[in-house]
Formats: structure tokens, sequence, C-alpha cells
């Protein structure tokens, strides 16, 4: 039977095993430059599409927004398996909305920072398909009419 090295440590975040790897062994998601706003503790499956999707939108809208981000969550796979009371994966202020109502809810809190001051702070706002077309859809082309300064992803 042929020796092989046993592992202890995880290779995937920012995380103690991540720091003892050379640079050249670390994985994309052990740079300094995540911002890891979503972080370890959810529950999501491993590989999951939509945690890695979110991960990757929410650090890149870090990095273009100077860490300055508020995110608005639908109800939804995303909200349920980032934020299993009491404990919550996201390092951000975050706001959970109804099932429908993300849009509506990422301008309140786009035009309570302009009233703030708070010109600099930028607001994400996430659903999934049923909550952005089906019936979210009256808050979301609301929101894209009143030109509100809101990125939202489905």
């Amino acid at each position: 039977m042929p020796h092989q090295q046993v592992k202890f440590y995880q290779t995937g975040t920012l995380t103690v095993g991540n720091r003892l790897l050379d640079e050249a062994h670390r994985t994309v998601q052990a740079t300094m430059d995540r911002s890891n706003s979503l972080d370890s503790g959810h529950r999501a499956c491993q590989g999951c599409g939509e945690a890695l999707g979110a991960r990757y939108a929410i650090d890149a809208a870090m990095r273009a927004t100077n860490n300055q981000l508020i995110a608005a969550n639908a109800t939804g796979c995303l909200e349920v398996f980032t934020t299993p009371y009491p404990e919550s994966a996201w390092r951000i202020p975050w706001m959970h909305s109804l099932f429908g109502n993300a849009p509506s809810v990422a301008t309140g809190i786009a035009a309570a920072m302009r009233v703030k001051g708070r010109e600099n702070v930028r607001v994400i706002a996430q659903g999934g398909d049923g909550g952005t077309t089906d019936i979210g859809f009256g808050s979301l082309s609301g929101m894209f009419e009143r030109n509100d300064d809101v990125l939202y992803i489905c």
C-alpha cells in the first residue's frame, strides 16, 4: 500500500491551513484580497453554485465599493443556508426581506444612506428567480423605473 500524506487543514479559505501553505499552493480563495463578507458557517452543500456565486459577487462588490456595502436578501435558499438562527455567515451589514420585496428594502436602505449623508455606502440586493421574476417583479420594476442606485442580483 503506497504512503499518502494526511492533511489536517482546510485549503479553501484564508484559514490557518492556507496560511501554512506556500503562496504557489494556495487556492484563489486563500488570497488576502478576499473580503470574506460571506464567510464560513453557512449550511450550503459543498460546492453549492449559489453560495459560490453569491460570495464572488459580494467580494467583487466589496472591492468596487471600498468595503462600503450593505446587502438586502430576499427569502430563499441563500437566506436560509447563510443565516440559521442564531448564527449568520454574513460579515457585512445584511438585512433579510420578504420573498418579493428585496428591491424595495434595498431602495429604502439606499435612501436612508443618502439622507444620512453616507453617499459612499452602496447597496446590493439579491433574490432568487421566483423572488425576482415572479412575486418580486413589481418591486424590481419600481426600483428600475425610479433609477435607484442599487445593484440587484438574481
